[in-house]
């Protein structure tokens, strides 16, 4: 397994007045769809895709009803899923109003499954998404 990366050069925006260097940027090989995953769960085992891609459905499902209702959904050595609230704020209880809230966002922490070990990656230099669009379209 190999994480492909490309070079961004970048200024340091907490210390602007230093010259821009070159830092690793992820590169994804490809999107893979729940489709996919389905056609590949069922492959590997006695299910049918249909069956697996109705299980997957209803577990994001499930799980947005869940945040929804302000639950932490845990899913094992997968991660844990929660709703994350920024608001502005406000010099009394009394004047903070929903209209304080600024955004809400979806927090992901990876369970033992998926937290990465840098020490298990192979790293492959590869050109950024952008280049290789642009070398695509002019060929």
């Amino acid at each position: 397994m190999s994480l492909k990366y490309s070079l961004a050069l970048m200024r340091n925006p907490q210390r602007p007045d230093e010259s821009p260097k070159y830092y690793a940027k992820s590169q994804a090989r490809d999107t893979v769809d729940l489709n996919r995953i389905a056609d590949e769960i069922s492959y590997a085992t006695t299910l049918t895709d249909g069956d697996v891609l109705n299980v997957l459905r209803g577990l994001i499902r499930k799980v947005k009803e869940h945040l929804s209702d302000g639950d932490i959904v845990d899913l094992a050595e997968f991660g844990s899923f929660q709703y994350q609230v920024s608001s502005h704020g406000a010099d009394t209880k009394e004047e903070f109003t929903p209209a304080n809230v600024r955004k809400v966002r979806l927090q992901f922490r990876p369970g033992k499954m998926l937290k990465p070990q840098i020490g298990d990656f192979q790293y492959e230099r590869v050109i950024s998404v952008k280049a290789r669009k642009a070398a695509q379209q002019n060929s």
